[in-house]
């Protein structure tokens, strides 16, 4: 059971493969709740959806290979670029020109380097437990 419904939902056709994509609320600002990885559809977002969606306008989807999106079977259609292209293929879909993105793990990468490739669409990120790897590795401390 849902503590909110979506107000809207549907599909996003982006390089041949549909996106499946939900909003709640209807505020001025969107947020969009980016998906974590592949593995973990756009559902893991149902404890903030319904406080968020009394503030702002909440745009959650489920990632290429989960949920209701569909399963690409070529490792390369599940690249970084392709996330960061159905992000703003929903985007684009729901009318939002720009958007505050929220990201977990990998999610969370994904809206940074979002953010920094594309800052005319992002007005901010919120970083959860962020998957960066961002410096080489340091063989002295084994990593």
């Amino acid at each position: 059971m849902r503590a909110r419904e979506p107000d809207q939902q549907g599909y996003v056709e982006r390089g041949g493969f549909k996106i499946f994509y939900e909003v709640f609320g209807a505020g001025a600002t969107t947020v969009v709740l980016t998906p974590t990885w592949p593995i973990v559809d756009s559902r893991h977002w149902k404890a903030q959806v319904p406080f968020l969606a009394r503030h702002f306008r909440v745009v959650t989807f489920d990632p290429r290979g989960n949920g209701r999106s569909d399963r690409p079977t070529d490792p390369a259609d599940y690249a970084d670029a392709e996330f960061e292209g159905d992000l703003f293929a929903v985007m684009d879909e729901v009318g939002a020109e720009q958007a505050v993105l929220v990201g977990l793990c990998t999610g969370a990468r994904h809206a940074l380097t979002s953010a920094a490739r594309h800052p005319e669409r992002v007005t901010g990120v919120a970083a959860l437990a962020p998957n960066a790897p961002w410096l080489p590795p340091r063989p002295e401390r084994g990593v």
